[in-house]
């Protein structure tokens, strides 16, 4: 049964949606290539395999796989071997793939405002909803509990124990857990 945010959210993805496929059918792609297109454009540098994208999107990994030959042939991505393990498959956007995506990005949404309880209270959806379907991961780094604040104003992440930069911050990782309750 649905209740008033369940009605509203169905109706906020559902135009979003519309707006993405006609965004794609006018850039002659599928909108399953659009929103690959979009994740890679959004996530770090430990999130960007094949598998990350076809947990990311729900979709099996046969049809992420056929959808990445794709783009990739239409010169969208590219793979290249992950530099700390060989058998790691890391997947970029080109240049004309971020050129396809910028494209196509200024029909998709409008300019929204962006105020802090709007994006408040989405993070408090979303935690919601991954916590009640035992779901996590796939967050921005600066609301994550292992994103760490120096006092030389860099970040620090304590699950991959690494240095971040604040552009690292505002992307999104496949290991993102919330920092708070809400």
């Amino acid at each position: 049964m649905s209740n008033d945010v369940s009605i509203w959210l169905e109706r906020l993805a559902s135009l979003h949606k519309s707006q993405m496929r006609k965004a794609a059918s006018a850039a002659d792609v599928q909108l399953v290539h659009l929103e690959i297109l979009h994740y890679l454009s959004i996530c770090n540098k430990h999130s960007n395999t094949a598998k990350d994208l076809s947990d990311y999107l729900g979709q099996t990994k046969g049809s992420i796989s056929q959808s990445l030959k794709f783009i990739e042939q239409a010169r969208h991505i590219e793979r290249k071997p992950c530099p700390n393990d060989g058998r790691v498959t890391r997947l970029y956007l080109t240049a004309k793939g971020k050129a396809c995506l910028k494209d196509i990005s200024k029909d998709t949404l409008p300019a929204l405002p962006q105020n802090d309880l709007t994006i408040e209270t989405l993070k408090a959806l979303l935690h919601g909803w991954q916590t009640k379907s035992d779901l996590r991961g796939f967050g921005q780094c600066k609301s994550c509990c292992y994103n760490q604040s120096l006092d030389n104003g860099k970040f620090y992440c304590g699950l991959l124990d690494e240095p971040l930069s604040k552009s690292d911050t505002q992307k999104i990782c496949k290991e993102h857990m919330f920092a708070t309750d809400f």
